[in-house]
């Protein structure tokens, strides 16, 4: 329907963990001229290509001034991978996580619709189900357990709803969790990988079960979806595998070559209201694209230890 090769993209968000992957994609693999627009709130610069032309930005500003930038770079697709992803802050800053990962979204699409752009793809979040078991398909129930899933369906609705009144092109993409180099936030993959390089104990909060895919895979996959997805459409995006945090716990340690490990229940780290278990059902999905996950989840760990020992045991946010 659409082909992403050597066209001129914008990536919103295009300096934190998942966008920075897809930038690289879109440069080294597709031949794209790229706009990356951030805040840089999380994102960082050094995670940037060097060949994509970077604009500091900030969505939750003039829809106007984000249509004029689009339109001067003459943009065709557009990649929103901005927001407040990390769930433990949202308790406590309910209006800034629904002002970014909602009501922004909006701007962008409004934004996108007068610049006349050809394709949009809004990332969304799995935190938007609620308690199911196995793997979950689009049309399970919506049942957010916090301000940041809340959020999240209020953009997926918008995504919806815009494309019936007014046929802004875009699609809503629902990500599983994700593992990778260039991670920007501790949960929760980072924070056991740092505890794990002190010492064989370890301490967590709840034992829920997660899907965790490759960086790489999910942003390959990502642009597949935009060239082929239904506009107004919403779609699962995971590895369709799964993990209950202790075992992964364990996996990581025995990766960072610990014979045993130790895990202490910490009751400060455990979530209320948790969603046990999030687990993707990619039937929607692979209905539209070619594409699959390549890199299963023990390289993936691996591939992401090696980035926190090449960087002097440290994630960018605590330097």
């Amino acid at each position: 329907m659409r082909q992403i090769v050597n066209e001129n993209v914008c990536v919103i968000g295009g300096a934190g963990f998942l966008g920075s992957h897809l930038v690289d994609y879109l440069i080294e693999e597709r031949g794209c001229n790229v706009l990356v627009l951030d805040n840089l709130i999380t994102g960082l610069t050094s995670y940037i290509n060097p060949k994509a032309k970077f604009t500091w930005f900030d969505i939750r500003g003039d829809e106007k001034e984000l249509s004029k930038i689009l339109k001067d770079n003459n943009i065709k697709y557009v990649f929103n991978y901005a927001a407040e992803p990390y769930i433990p802050e949202c308790f406590e800053r309910p209006m800034h996580f629904f002002d970014i990962n909602a009501t922004a979204v909006l701007k962008v699409l409004n934004a996108c619709q007068d610049a006349e752009i050809e394709a949009i793809l809004q990332v969304s979040s799995a935190e938007i189900y609620g308690n199911l078991k196995g793997k979950i398909k689009e049309s399970d129930p919506v049942e957010p357990h916090s301000t940041y899933g809340v959020s999240k369906a209020a953009a997926d609705g918008l995504v919806q709803v815009r494309w019936k009144e007014a046929k802004v092109p875009a699609i809503a993409m629902r990500q599983f969790n994700c593992v990778g180099e260039r991670e920007t936030h501790e949960y929760v993959i980072p924070e056991i990988i740092s505890q794990l390089a002190q010492s064989n104990s370890i301490n967590l909060g709840n034992n829920s079960f997660r899907d965790f895919q490759y960086a790489g895979d999910a942003v390959k996959m990502a642009v597949d979806l935009l060239e082929n997805g239904e506009f107004g459409e919403v779609y699962n995006m995971g590895s369709e595998d799964g993990i209950q945090i202790y075992d992964l716990a364990n996996l990581i340690g025995k990766l960072m070559g610990h014979e045993e490990v130790n895990i202490n229940v910490d009751q400060a780290r455990v979530r209320p209201w948790e969603i046990w278990h999030l687990q993707s059902d990619n039937t929607k999905l692979y209905s539209v694209i070619k594409s699959r996950p390549e890199v299963n989840l023990e390289e993936a760990l691996n591939r992401t230890i090696k980035f926190y020992f090449e960087n002097g045991k440290k994630w960018d946010w605590k330097k």
